[in-house]
């Protein structure tokens, strides 16, 4: 008997015999790394030891390739600067009227 390791992806997307998504997979993972952080009590020390374990865990169990996952992380951070600076100039508008 082979084992195997590592995660197959049918055409899909879906992963293993298992029935979730690769988007499901991505989606945790941004949801993992917004958590880290977005709290407020973490030093930063912390939040990046702690983003560093999940992308190696994510990478590991998942089998996503590192360059994928820092792929998420790049867009996550673009797009959260453009929600950012789009609130901050609305709250200009509204302070300006």
């Amino acid at each position: 008997m082979i084992m195997q390791v590592g995660y197959e992806i049918d055409s899909e997307g879906n992963v293993g015999n298992e029935t979730r998504r690769i988007e499901d997979l991505q989606l945790r993972f941004i949801l993992l790394m917004t958590v880290i952080n977005s709290n407020l009590a973490t030093d930063l020390e912390t939040k990046q030891r702690l983003s560093k374990y999940a992308v190696n865990t994510c990478h590991k169990e998942s089998g996503i390739p590192m360059s994928e996952l820092k792929s998420l992380i790049m867009r996550m951070t673009k797009e959260v600067k453009e929600i950012t600076d789009s609130i901050e100039k609305k709250m200009q508008e509204w302070e300006a009227a």
